[in-house]
């Protein structure tokens, strides 16, 4: 089994529900393969479409791996793998799974800690996955400067996210949670039946923008709900393929509102210039 290395930081909002169990302990789903392979291929489509053959021999960290099931297969596609999330359980279950897994468990490093102050080199990664992880850290603008730290000069971020502004949270499954001040988000949970404290912090569409300033951004959103089996998005339509026949001036209005959005970020790559001599 691949180690797991251990450092801490601040604790983040997702941990004020853990005597309740982990986040992946209260949130099971995480353990089922099918819907996580099925994102993990999502990911790895629009990485090659936005990477291409570089894909094969790049250093890829996963920002939130929990159970380690995508991880292993992204190290089907990429050359190291660093799991990196601040779930125990999760992790030690991403360590057994590629344990098992000759191919995987030589390419895998599993790192336990906050993603605001990641053990990781600076410029040290061509690739990195942070698909739904911002909104359940403390300082979400620090998560984006330490992905924009590790990342190499040209490397490229896979960024899954929600919105602020969506008619079902898609945490909690509740009609408009996320539109609500946290202590009425702690009420309506509890009325939903669950003893916990709303433990995310989504941002609207305009903020999320302005989180990723320092990236070149290409959204990926339109494309895939235009094109869901080149990019392997069934998790993004689910029933609603019709999705793809609306109106890409409808779809860019109401873009803000989407439920799932999917960025590419990209790190500024360093331009070589050329110095003149006078002869």
């Amino acid at each position: 089994m691949p180690p797991v290395t251990t450092t801490f930081s601040a604790l983040d909002r997702t941990r004020r529900n853990e005597k309740l169990g982990t986040f992946a302990e209260r949130f099971p789903i995480l353990f089922e393969p099918t819907g996580r392979l099925q994102k993990a291929a999502k990911i790895i489509a629009v990485l090659r479409d936005a990477y291409g053959d570089g894909l094969a021999t790049a250093t890829l960290l996963e920002v939130g791996a929990s159970t380690g099931i995508m991880t292993a297969a992204f190290a089907e596609v990429c050359d190291r793998i660093v799991a990196f999330d601040l779930d125990r359980v999760a992790l030690h279950a991403g360590a057994e799974l590629t344990g098992g897994i000759p191919a995987a468990a030589q390419r895998v490093r599993f790192l336990v800690g906050d993603g605001c102050s990641m053990p990781v080199a600076g410029d040290a990664v061509d690739v990195v996955v942070c698909n739904h992880v911002y909104e359940h850290v403390e300082d979400a603008r620090a998560l984006m400067d330490e992905i924009h730290r590790v990342l190499r000069p040209g490397g490229v971020c896979y960024f899954g996210i929600g919105t602020r502004h969506v008619l079902v949270e898609g945490h909690y499954k509740l009609p408009f949670l996320s539109w609500l001040p946290p202590h009425l988000a702690d009420v309506y949970i509890r009325r939903g039946g669950r003893n916990l404290a709303y433990d995310v912090k989504l941002l609207s569409y305009r903020n999320l923008r302005k989180l990723v300033r320092r990236f070149i951004v290409c959204d990926y959103t339109l494309k895939i709900i235009r094109r869901p089996d080149e990019y392997a998005a069934l998790d993004v339509l689910g029933g609603r393929r019709w999705l793809a026949r609306v109106p890409i001036r409808v779809l860019k209005a109401v873009r803000p509102f989407l439920p799932v959005q999917v960025w590419i970020l990209r790190k500024a790559p360093i331009l070589k210039t050329e110095s003149t001599h006078n002869t």
